[in-house]
């Protein structure tokens, strides 16, 4: 347990000093951290992402799987990733339930928006063959950048909750930073503004 310092007691800070014991998080502390971080990981590692409905998920798997067979731009060790996400995206629209929508593990949720961020092609007519997805790929792309923000959240509070591990594990603890709301800006008023309010 965290002791209450006072600081204007000079002997609290002496205390401190003399103890550095105190106000160290303890072993069921660091245990308890250790444990809510290796869940908290686990759980989202087994994540599902799930992008639009269940009776979209059959358009939105066959465009994904044809714009990595023809459209997917790729450089250096990216083939890897294409190889493995098409492999992937085919065996779970192969297995799919009727009420599954599409989804996709974290790791392959920033590939494929990556992905469709980045199409290649040559000449007009890939551009004409990519052309006849317009709508489905501007929808799947917007599901899936929504998406992606929120389990970028998800991650970052696993992330804060393996650093306040390490913190407690070296004898801090760490405390998320309380955000303050900016109070909006102060726009000066105009000239027109300005005489505006003297001919009221």
């Amino acid at each position: 347990m965290e002791k209450e310092i006072d600081v204007k007691n000079i002997k609290d800070v002496e205390e401190i000093l003399n103890d550095p014991s105190i106000n160290k998080p303890t072993e069921d502390e660091v245990n308890a951290a250790t444990k809510e971080f290796n869940k908290m990981a686990a759980a989202f590692n087994k994540k599902q992402f799930k992008i639009g409905t269940p009776k979209k998920a059959g358009a939105i798997y066959d465009f994904i799987i044809k714009f990595f067979e023809n459209h997917v731009y790729w450089t250096k060790n990216g083939w890897m990733g294409v190889l493995k996400m098409h492999e992937e995206l085919t065996e779970t629209r192969k297995n799919r339930k009727e009420k599954d929508a599409f989804q996709v593990g974290y790791h392959g949720l920033e590939f494929l928006f990556f992905a469709l961020s980045n199409p290649g092609g040559n000449g007009i007519e890939s551009a004409r063959a990519i052309e006849k997805y317009a709508d489905i790929y501007i929808e799947t792309m917007e599901l899936a950048s929504k998406k992606l923000e929120e389990a970028r959240k998800e991650l970052e509070a696993v992330q804060f909750a393996q650093e306040k591990v390490t913190a407690m594990q070296q004898g801090f603890y760490l405390e998320k930073e309380v955000e303050i709301e900016k109070a909006p800006a102060f726009t000066a008023p105009s000239v027109d503004d300005l005489l505006k309010k003297k001919n009221i």
